[in-house]
C-alpha cells in the first residue's frame, strides 16, 4: 500500500519516490524510474524498531535525515509508535 509520496535529493539530484509499507513496521521507499536520470538513487528501506526509524539502503547522512524527517512529518503519530 502507497502511503505518501516524496521528493528526496540524492546527490543534489531531485528524486522522486513511493513510500509503501512493505510490513507492520517496515517500509520501502522505491524512486520513480527515469532513464535519462544521472545518478542511480538507492531504494530504501526503513524500519520502525521501539519508536526509532532504522534506515537501510544508503549510507549517505544527509539523505537518511531526509527520510527520517520525511516520515517524521508525513506518517501519524500512532504509525510512528512503538505499537506500529
Amino acid at each position: 500500500m502507497v502511503l505518501f509520496s516524496t521528493v528526496l535529493f540524492v546527490e543534489g539530484n531531485p528524486v522522486g519516490y513511493k513510500v509503501m509499507e512493505e510490513e507492520r513496521n517496515r517500509l520501502s521507499l522505491n524512486p520513480a524510474e527515469n532513464p535519462n536520470r544521472e545518478v542511480i538513487p538507492p531504494v530504501i528501506h526503513a524500519q520502525n524498531e521501539g519508536g526509532l526509524w532504522r534506515v537501510e539502503g544508503t549510507y549517505d547522512r544527509d539523505l537518511i535525515d531526509q527520510v527520517l524527517e520525511d516520515l517524521s512529518m508525513q506518517l501519524p503519530t500512532t504509525f510512528q509508535s512503538a505499537a506500529l
